[in-house]
């Protein structure tokens, strides 16, 4: 058995996606019931499993491996807990009650955090950071998707500046400036003691530009992360109240991954990258979005 494989689930996803998130004709009980059903094939994902391998939500084998293989991260396995919940009570004939928005909506972000917890595993491989081609590339995933991963790899790695300034963005993007700044400003004092450019930042910028571009850089740079952030937020949240958000979600980012999503090269690093990438947006369709007018000019800005 050669593992998972994006394109063999490629048909499968397609119509659960449909039926879970598109048809104007289906219920919230199929919605979630379809979730449940989609979330095992992101298991496969995430224990490279391919089609042949028998899985369920609630197989103690399954869950122990899920366990194992995240390191009990609770994101992923409470998470699967609501969805394999609530997924049974719309499956299954004993739950009579009717099923609300608010427990569609409960699954729906409980399904957000797994497609989270898939860049958290990468990240926790490759640090976030290391390649500016995955910085641009994971910055074209909804706002909502970026938020819950960095929040939790800053739990772990409170002092990767590149976690922090995409943080604050995220925040911004997901939320609103408020939440930002409150985020901002009760991390002030840790914030404060990071210098908004690191010496492995510096010593990359004078290898690629030199010495005297590198110095300019760091005598103009703000004083400390804090600061960083908070001049950004402001500048960002004011561009945002000019021109708007280009996407919130999937089906408005997905005008830009096909653009601009995928990364060239054939490095490990790239090949996973691209292969969650491109797992995440399988099934999601297109909205033609009259306002997008220069990609490259809004990557520049997230």
């Amino acid at each position: 058995m050669s593992g998972f494989n994006n394109e063999t689930f490629t048909a499968l996803v397609k119509d659960l996606i449909n039926d879970a998130f598109y048809s104007k004709d289906g219920s919230i009980r199929g919605k979630i019931a379809t979730i449940r059903q989609y979330s095992e094939v992101i298991i496969r994902k995430i224990l490279n499993l391919s089609s042949q391998e028998y899985v369920t939500i609630g197989n103690k084998n399954i869950l122990e491996k899920l366990a194992n293989i995240s390191n009990n991260n609770q994101l992923l396995l409470n998470s699967l807990e609501i969805i394999k919940i609530d997924g049974n009570d719309c499956t299954h004939t004993q739950k009579t009650d009717k099923i609300t928005q608010d427990d569609l909506d409960r699954c729906i972000n409980s399904l957000f955090n797994l497609y989270a917890y898939l860049f958290i595993a990468y990240f926790k491989k490759y640090r976030f950071g290391q390649n500016n081609k995955v910085l641009s590339s994971f910055s074209l995933l909804p706002p909502i998707i970026r938020f819950i991963v960095l929040n939790n790899l800053y739990q772990t790695d409170k002092n990767n500046i590149s976690v922090i300034d995409k943080l604050a963005l995220a925040n911004l993007k997901a939320f609103d400036k408020e939440t930002s700044l409150l985020w901002i400003e009760k991390e002030k004092s840790h914030l404060k003691k990071l210098n908004a450019v690191t010496d492995y930042a510096y010593q990359e910028i004078k290898k690629r530009d030199g010495e005297t571009i590198a110095n300019f850089i760091i005598a103009n740079a703000p004083e400390n992360m804090y600061i960083l952030c908070r001049d950004k937020i402001n500048e960002v949240s004011e561009r945002i109240e000019q021109n708007g958000t280009l996407y919130n979600n999937f089906e408005d980012a997905i005008n830009f991954y096909i653009e601009k999503g995928k990364i060239d090269g054939s490095t490990d690093e790239i090949i996973e990258f691209n292969s969650i990438m491109n797992f995440v947006y399988l099934g999601r369709k297109h909205i033609k979005n009259n306002s997008i007018e220069d990609i490259d000019k809004y990557i520049i800005l997230t």
